[in-house]
C-alpha cells in the first residue's frame, strides 16, 4: 500500500534535488517497506510520502525497486586503501555508504614510519604513496583533503598503539607503558575515534592479556566508545576466547562487538550455538553485545597466521623470514605445524608477491607438484620474505553462517578493503568479500535462503550498526536525514565476485547517493567522492 500524505503540503519543500518516485521505502528499523517516493535537497532527505504533485531537478522512477538507508559496513580494514582507490568502488557499487576501518587492532591513522608498521601501510606500499602524519587527526584530514566515495569512522587499534608504545615486545607492558598506552588511545579519541580494536591473533596484540586490555577499554568506555575484537582463537579454543572478551567487556563496563563471529575447522563446526548462548548469559547479566559477520565459508589472511603455531608468528615480511632462517627455529616450527590442525588441501594462495604462479592455487597441489612436504612449501615461501603471502582457509561451515546471521545481534561486516580492479598497488586476488558482501546477503540469504526477511537484513546493515557506532542523521531513512541511500532490484540483486574472479561488482543495486550525490547510476559508478570524514565528538555522537 502507499504510505500517507505528510499532514500539510505547506511542510513539503517546493522543489526537490532529485525525487525517487514509487519504490518500496525501508526506513531502516525492521519494519516492513511501504510505497512512497523520496524527495532530496541539499544533501538531505527532505520528505518520505506522496511526492506526485511535486517538482524536482530529477526524477527516478524506482516502481518495483527497494529504496533503503544506504548500507553501513562495520568491519573493514579500508584505512589500507583509501589513499591508493579513494573512490571506493567495490564498496560503493553494493551499495555500502560508510564504512569503519581500523579492525582488528590495526590501524594506519595510528602508524608511524618503521618496520613494525609494515603491515598498516602495506596498502601505501604496493602504491607507492608515503605516510606523512604522525597522529590520527593528520591522516583524518589528509583523506578528507583527498576526497573518498563513501563516509568512513575510524577505530583505534590497540595493536597499534601498542606499536608506538613497545614495538613487537613479546611481553606485558610495565605502568609506564601502560599509561602510555593510556595516553596514545585518549588522544585517538579525541582526535575522532569511534571506538577501540584489538587484533588478538595478530602480532603484537597476542601478547596482551586481560588486564592490559581492560585497562585500554576503560578509556574507550570514559570517551564513550566500544570495543571490537578479533578473538584471540576462532578454532578448537574459541569458547575461552569469547569468554575473554567478555571478560574484558564486563570488566570495564563499555559495549562489546565479537569481530567476523565464526567456528574454524570441521571439529569446532556447532561451537558457534554454545557461543551465541554465552552472549545471552552476558547480556543477562547487562553486558551489551554485537556481533559482526560475512557471509562466506572461507576466510582470509596472512598465510603464517593460518599456517604457524601462535609463537611463530612475525610482524612483518622481513621479520618473518629472519626467524626462519634460523635452522633450529625452522625445525621447531615445521614439528609444531603439525599438530594445529590445518588441512592445507583446504588453504588456497591468494597473493603470493613472490611466487605469482602460486596464486589461486590450493597448497596441498603446490606441495604434490614440487615434490615437498607442504610445511616446507609454507616455510620456504615465508622464508624468502618477498611481500605479504596471505591465503584464503576453506574452513567454515555453511549451517554455522546462517546459525550467526539468524541472530538479531549480528551486523554486517566485510572485513575487506575498498578498492577497484585498476586501483594502484590493488590486490591480485582479494577475498570476493569486498566486491560482494551485502549483494550475497541479500541475494542468498534473502531471497533464495530466506534466513533473514529483506526488512531484517536491511535492519543489520543500517539502523543497528549506526546505533552502536553512535551515528547520528545516518542509518536510517527519514526526512532530516543525511541522503545516503541505496536503491536496488530485490530479483535481481546479488554477489557476481569469486575467489577465482574476485574483481566483480555485484549486480542489482541501482542507485546509490552519499550525502545527496549520486555516486552510482543505473548500476554504474559515476566517479562522484563526495565522502565525509566522520568523527566521534564530546558528547558521544559521531558525525
Amino acid at each position: 500500500m502507499r504510505s500517507d500524505l505528510p499532514s500539510s503540503d505547506s511542510l513539503l519543500p517546493t522543489r526537490f534535488d532529485s525525487i525517487l518516485r514509487g519504490g518500496t521505502v525501508f526506513d531502516g528499523s525492521g519494519a516492513d517497506g511501504v510505497v512512497a517516493d523520496v524527495g532530496i535537497v541539499a544533501g538531505n532527505v527532505a520528505a518520505i510520502g506522496d511526492l506526485s504533485r511535486s517538482e524536482a531537478g530529477e526524477i527516478f522512477d524506482v516502481r518495483g525497486k527497494f529504496v533503503a538507508p544506504g548500507f553501513i559496513d562495520i568491519h573493514t580494514h579500508s584505512d589500507f586503501t583509501l589513499l591508493s582507490s579513494p573512490g571506493m568502488e567495490s564498496s560503493v557499487a553494493q551499495g555500502v555508504t560508510t564504512e569503519i576501518v581500523g579492525n582488528c587492532g590495526i590501524a594506519l591513522g595510528l602508524a608511524q614510519i618503521g618496520e613494525q608498521f609494515t603491515l598498516e601501510q602495506r596498502g601505501l606500499l604496493r602504491a607507492g604513496i608515503s605516510l606523512d602524519w604522525t597522529h590520527l587527526d593528520g591522516f583524518l584530514a589528509r583523506v578528507a583533503d583527498t576526497g573518498i566515495g563513501a563516509n568512513i569512522a575510524t577505530l583505534a587499534g590497540h595493536g597499534t598503539i601498542r606499536k608506538r608504545v613497545m614495538g613487537l615486545a613479546d611481553r606485558l607492558p610495565d605502568a609506564r607503558e601502560l599509561a602510555d598506552m593510556e595516553r596514545e588511545l585518549e588522544t585517538a579519541f579525541r582526535d575522532g575515534a569511534v571506538g577501540l580494536s584489538s587484533g588478538l591473533e595478530y602480532v603484537p596484540g597476542m601478547y596482551a592479556d586481560v588486564a592490559e586490555l581492560t585497562a585500554m577499554a576503560k578509556v574507550a568506555k570514559r570517551a564513550g566508545g566500544f570495543y571490537a575484537t578479533h578473538l584471540r582463537d576462532e578454532g578448537d579454543h574459541l569458547e575461552e576466547a569469547v569468554a575473554e572478551a567478555l571478560a574484558v567487556a564486563e570488566g570495564a563496563g563499555l559495549p562489546l562487538q565479537l569481530s567476523h563471529h565464526k567456528a574454524e575447522r570441521r571439529a569446532n563446526w556447532g561451537k558457534v550455538t554454545r557461543t551465541l548462548a554465552m552472549v545471552d548469559a552476558a547480556q543477562a547479566r547487562g553486558v551489551d553485545v554485537l556481533l559482526d559477520q560475512y557471509p562466506y565459508t572461507a576466510y582470509q589472511t596472512s598465510l603464517a597466521t593460518i599456517a604457524l603455531p601462535p609463537w611463530a608468528v612475525a610482524g612483518s615480511p622481513e621479520a618473518q623470514a629472519a626467524k626462519l632462517a634460523d635452522p633450529t627455529f625452522r625445525a621447531k616450527t615445521r614439528e609444531a605445524m603439525q599438530y594445529i590442525g590445518v588441512d592445507f588441501a583446504l588453504v588456497q594462495i591468494s597473493n603470493c608477491p613472490g611466487h605469482r604462479e602460486y596464486q589461486g592455487r590450493m597448497l596441498s597441489d603446490i606441495a604434490a607438484d614440487e615434490n615437498k612436504d607442504v610445511r616446507d612449501v609454507i616455510l620456504d615461501t615465508l622464508g624468502e620474505g618477498e611481500g605479504w603471502v596471505s591465503a584464503a582457509h576453506f574452513a567454515l561451515s555453511e549451517a554455522d553462517v546462517a546459525r550467526v546471521l539468524s541472530d538479531d545481534r549480528v551486523m554486517i561486516g566485510s572485513d575487506g578493503v575498498a578498492t577497484s580492479p585498476t586501483s594502484p598497488g590493488t590486490s591480485d586476488r582479494p577475498h570476493p568479500r569486498t566486491y560482494g558482501t551485502f549483494a550475497r546477503i541479500f541475494g542468498r540469504y534473502v531471497r533464495e535462503q530466506g534466513v533473514l526477511t529483506w526488512a531484517q537484513a536491511i535492519c543489520r546493515m543500517t539502523s543497528l550498526p549506526a546505533q552502536r557506532i553512535g551515528l547520528t542523521g545516518r542509518g536510517t531513512l527519514m526526512a532530516g536525514c543525511v541522503a545516503d541511500v541505496a536503491v536496488f532490484d530485490p530479483e535481481t540483486v546479488g554477489d557476481v565476485a569469486t575467489f577465482d574472479t574476485p574483481h566483480a561488482y555485484a549486480d542489482g543495486v541501482e542507485l546509490v547517493f552519499v550525502g545527496g550525490a549520486l555516486a552510482v547510476r543505473d548500476g554504474i559508478l559515476t566517479g562522484v567522492r563526495s565522502g565525509a570524514v566522520l568523527r566521534r565528538g564530546g558528547d558521544g555522537t559521531v558525525s
